[in-house]
Parts: C-alpha cells; structure tokens; sequence
C-alpha cells in the first residue's frame, strides 16, 4: 500500500471536527441509509474546506464498533487524494485490517473526548484496500449475479470518469422508478479491456490489439468498488467481464484463444456475470441464408462427422419434441436440427468448456460462487431466429449449463442508429435497403416489406418480442448488445417488446460524449488541439488499413464533408462521421505521436488528466444518457 505524501492532504482541526459529528452522530445507533441522510445534513456548519465528503460510504469497524469509515478526497494538497478515514476515540485499538494508516491527527474533542483519524490511500489503484473495505468492512458493495433483474449495463472505458456518473444515473432511476437497473463496470475481456501483462507489453501501434482502452480487467473490477462505495450504492450491482472473445484460423490458433480467454475469467473471477463470444465457431454454410450454403447430404456427412452415435441420438429425440414460448410452439423437423447441430454444435461445446471453467475460476475465489452466464450470438453473421435461439437456450440449459441472459444479433451495428425507413435520405439518415449491404442478413428487407408495409422499427419490435419469449421460456433475459446511438423510437420498441425484461448494454456513446466535449473547447485550446491529434491519428492508422475493409471508411466520410464531427448525439449520430463514430475510440491506446511538446504518453494518459470542469461536464452527459435509455425502455 503507498503512502500518504506530506504534506498531510486534509487539515488536522477539518478532521477531528468531522471524526467528532460522526462519532456524535452514530453513538449507539444502527448505521442506516436514513442516519447517513442525516449525517449529510449536519455536515454544512462544518464549513470543510480541505476534504470532500462521500458520505454513503460511512461505514462502522466490523472489530472495534465504536470506529468508522468513510470515503474522502483530501485536497489540501492541491489535487484530490481519494482517502479512507478510520475515525474512532482514543479507547480503541488500532485498525488490523489497514496496518499501514497515516495518522491525520490526535486531538481531545470540545466533549472530552480524544479522537484519533488516520487515513489510508483509496484511489481506483489501492486494490488492497478497496477489495479489504469491500470483503471485511461491507461487502454491500461487491457485485452480485444480475439474474432476472433488467438493467441498463453500462460499459466505461474510463472509469474514473465515467462511474461516478454511471451510479448517479443509477440513483436517479431507482427514486424515480423504484428500479435498480444498475450492471456495471462492463467491458469486453479481450478486446476493449486486457490482462495486466498484455497491457505492459502493448505499444499501441496496433489500435485493434486487445486493449485499446488501457484499462486492465483487475483495474476495472477495482474501480467499480471504488465507485460504488463512494457512491454508497448498496442497492446491488453487476460486474460483468463481457464478451471473452475465441478467435482463429486454425484449431492451433483457437486453443491459444482459449487459453487466453482462461486467463482473462481467472483474472476476472470476482466478476458476477460472464459473456463469452464462441461466434467464431459458427459453422455459416449450415445456414440456407448463407450465400454457398450446403446441402442436405453435406450437412448430414458434417452431422456424422461432429457427433458422436449417442450424441446423434440425443439431438434428434431432444429438439424434436415440441416447445412452447409465450403464443407460440416451435417444432423442428429433422431437417433443421440436422443443420441447427451443425451450425452450433462445436459453437456451444466450447461455450459449456468456457462454462465449467468459470464454474472453477469462481469456487477458488474469495465470496460467493454464484454467476450469470451470457453466451453470446449477436456477433454471428446472420439475424438470430427464435429457433436459433430455442436451439441454443435448450442445449446448454439440458447439459447442466443455464444461461441467465442471451443476446441475439438484432441486425444492431455498434454505435449506430437503427433504420427507421427503407430509402436513405437526409432525414432519416441511412435507409434499411443501404444498411444491409455486405450482410448476411438476405430476409429483413423482403419481411419488412412484405409483413411490417415498409416500416422497419415495426418489424424489429415484433421480433424482438417474439426472441424475448424465447427467453423467458428459460427464465432467461434478453440481452441487448451495441446499444449506443439506438435512437429513442428504437427505444421504446425495445422496452414494449420486452415487458421491460431486458439487459441493455452501451459502452462506446459514453466515451463519445467525452470526445464531445473535447471537441467543443475553442479552437487552439489544448484539449480540442488533443482531440484534433486522436483524429489525425485515427486516420493515419486507417491510411495503413489498421481497421480492415473499414478503413475506407476513413477517406469516404470526408469526401462527404463530414470531417471531425461525431454527429449529433440525439439522432444516432447518423449526421456524423461515422468512421470516427466507429473508430475514434480505439487510438485511446495510442501514443500522441504528434505532440507538439515532445509528450509522446499514451492519450489515455493524457485524458485521465482532464481538469475537474470538463471531467464534471462529461459526467454530467453520461449521467443524463443513461437516465434518458432507461426512461425510454420503459416502452
């Protein structure tokens, strides 16, 4: 544990004067939400200049009950220190838990009484002491399996920034709702975020490396504690290591991903929901929309090939009995579990490998072993039909491997608004007939057309309330997933379709709302000429074709006249350039190449610096955002 520098970042008489009011306040007393009010209350006379207070975080000794705790930033020093205080009289001992505590003073109280406050550094990096505060002290504040709860489950690529927001968004919905929609921290395990390790050797040149947010998956399971307990949420709240992504073009190059993927749920184990990616095992060809699909005499060879005798046997007795889902009963001829078993088949005998792993991972780990599982098809390349999803749903739930959440491919493109119409115009934005282009998606426009009179958000209500059922069928939620810059009709579909069961997940608006405002400081400031750079350098790595196919996409929207706008924030950003929409994000792990001081530090470093006005403007956004999705999901 580091040590609080000199000198001391709170003013002596501040501390006894506040370690006086607590122990006042709490004497005697059971420590709830309603006595932490009222606490707040009496804090004013005080007058604090040198701390700032989070006093949802106050919290009694579980050893010495006459001592508390409590979360501060001390500012005498100029920059904010996250501090813990252990206030406690004289009378008793010394902390065991936290044996390395400064002493901030030792002073005899107006009362008589002799109060003693010591400090123990608590910023996001103090992994010790928060997972100590959170394991021995209250561990109201560790993350909790989501289960059928719906939830707004917010990624943050700057958690520092952004958390603190996240869970007053959070707050502001359960007074307003009676809701707890809170899942978060979230990121992806092996693209957005990465192990420590991978993280030390990762020079930036490579923006698509996994990550490119230079937030380690410890880091971020540490800065949800350190944001909760500030927050003083106690309410509950999910952990997710999201998306632990399996990739390769060999069998060789699949086992590594494995290995890897192991590693980052070992590391991810105090992590209460898993979202693994198996996608890249899809067999397409299976499929009858696949532009080369097989026919039944391949898929039946392929069938013999990947399943054993008994295996077969216990396929085709268990789909082909019928199911019922919400209004409706699926029943499979031979023919679609054949080729169901095989498009899925090797995809799903990893997930249930993935799943045993997690199962370990967890029972080896300090707290509970409860989790969700979220097995992932929304990065498959074809539209998820509600068989897919009974197919999928019913095999992992007979073999002993439940999902708690499943998110399907919606058609949803990261960061984008959804068509609202078939023909592109400058109103709508893009129309449905340009946006399937170069997807396997062959059956949207034909069933809009023919089924929904040309109305696209019509048709994806019907069918997400239709997958919804699905998934209830296993009392199971919906998971929606690239949910950032869906617009508010998309919104309300979503909500009404689901009954409000649904797991929405954003990530990538929140750091657009943070390019935002650096984009909107006045030309030659530092911050818009530090965003100006993460543009030219985004679109240097695209010159390179760092973004594959899309790196096109780069020169195409500013030709268009787009240049550095990301759009605006309420329409979906269609009005944006959408390259940078897509991409921006990704050179936050870049070096500043161009800085015209010679700083060449990774930019994540630099915005981690943001002064105290635009990280509260950020903030503020993010808050707003997330309080807004939620309101529209209520259908």
């Amino acid at each position: 544990m580091s040590a609080i520098p000199m000198p001391l970042p709170i003013d002596a008489r501040e501390a006894a004067a506040l370690a006086e009011l607590v122990l006042e306040h709490c004497e005697a007393r059971e420590l709830t939400d309603e006595l932490r009010n009222r606490f707040v209350a009496r804090l004013s006379p005080l007058n604090l200049k040198s701390v700032e207070i989070f006093p949802g975080s106050l919290a009694r000794d579980p050893i010495h009950r006459a001592a508390y705790y409590l979360a501060v930033d001390g500012l005498a020093g100029g920059a904010p220190r996250p501090l813990l205080l252990r206030l406690a009289p004289a009378s008793a001992p010394a902390s065991g838990l936290f044996p390395n505590s400064q002493l901030i003073v030792r002073r005899r109280a107006a009362s008589g009484l002799e109060i003693v406050v010591t400090a123990i550094p608590f910023s996001t990096r103090d992994y010790e002491a928060l997972r100590t505060f959170a394991e021995q002290v209250d561990d109201a504040f560790l993350p909790r399996p989501q289960g059928t709860r719906p939830a707004v489950a917010a990624g943050n690529r700057h958690p520092e920034i952004c958390l603190p927001a996240i869970f007053e968004a959070y707050r502001t919905i359960l007074k307003n709702t009676g809701l707890n929609l809170a899942s978060t921290p979230q990121l992806s395990a092996t693209r957005e975020m990465t192990t420590e390790e991978a993280l030390a050797v990762r020079d930036g040149e490579d923006p698509t490396a996994a990550g490119h947010t230079r937030v380690s998956i410890r880091h971020l399971y540490h800065a949800g504690l350190w944001a909760a307990i500030r927050a003083g949420w106690r309410e509950g709240y999910t952990a997710e290591a999201d998306h632990i992504i399996i990739t390769g073009a060999t069998d060789d190059d699949i086992r590594r991903s494995v290995e890897a993927g192991k590693e980052a749920i070992r590391q991810a184990a105090g992590f209460t929901k898993f979202t693994t990616d198996t996608s890249r095992l899809i067999e397409l060809r299976a499929d009858p929309r696949h532009p080369e699909a097989w026919s039944d005499s391949v898929v039946n060879q392929r069938f013999e090939q990947l399943f054993s005798p008994d295996e077969q046997r216990w396929i085709l007795a268990e789909f082909s009995r019928p199911f019922q889902a919400g209004d409706r009963t699926y029943r499979l001829n031979e023919a679609e579990i054949r080729r169901l078993a095989v498009k899925f088949g090797p995809s799903l005998k990893l997930n249930e490998e993935l799943y045993d792993w997690i199962k370990e991972v967890k029972a080896a780990a300090p707290g509970s072993r409860a989790f969700d599982f979220e097995p992932s098809l929304d990065e498959a390349e074809t539209l998820t039909t509600p068989e897919e999803l009974l197919f999928y749903m019913h095999w992992l739930k007979a073999r002993g491997r439940p999902a708690q959440l499943v998110p399907p491919n919606l058609g949803f493109k990261k960061r984008q608004a959804y068509p609202s119409a078939m023909e592109t115009s400058p109103e709508t934005g893009l129309g449905l007939r340009d946006y399937v282009k170069k997807k396997m998606w062959p059956e949207l426009v034909p069933r809009v057309e023919g089924q929904f009179g040309g109305r696209p958000l019509d048709e994806l209500g019907a069918r997400v309330a239709e997958l919804a059922a699905v998934a209830r069928h296993f009392n199971a939620t919906l998971s929606i997933h690239s949910g950032s810059g869906k617009q508010a009709e998309v919104l309300r579909q979503i909500g009404r379709a689901t009954g409000g069961r649904v797991n929405y997940k954003i990530s990538g608006e929140l750091q657009l709302q943070l390019f935002d405002v650096l984009r909107e400081q006045p030309p030659g400031s530092y911050w818009r000429k530090l965003y100006e750079r993460m543009v030219r350098r985004a679109e240097a790595f695209a010159e390179k074709g760092a973004f594959g196919e899309e790196s096109a996409l780069a020169a195409y929207y500013r030709e268009l006249g787009r240049g550095d706008s990301l759009g605006d924030s309420s329409r979906g950003r269609v009005d944006g350039n959408l390259f940078l929409v897509f991409w921006l994000g990704n050179v936050v792990g870049s070096r500043d190449v161009e800085s015209p001081d010679g700083d060449r530090r990774f930019f994540k470093e630099k915005l981690d610096e943001l002064p105290p006005e635009l990280v509260r403007e950020v903030r503020q956004r993010n808050t707003r955002y997330i309080v807004w999705l939620a309101e529209q999901l209520r259908g």
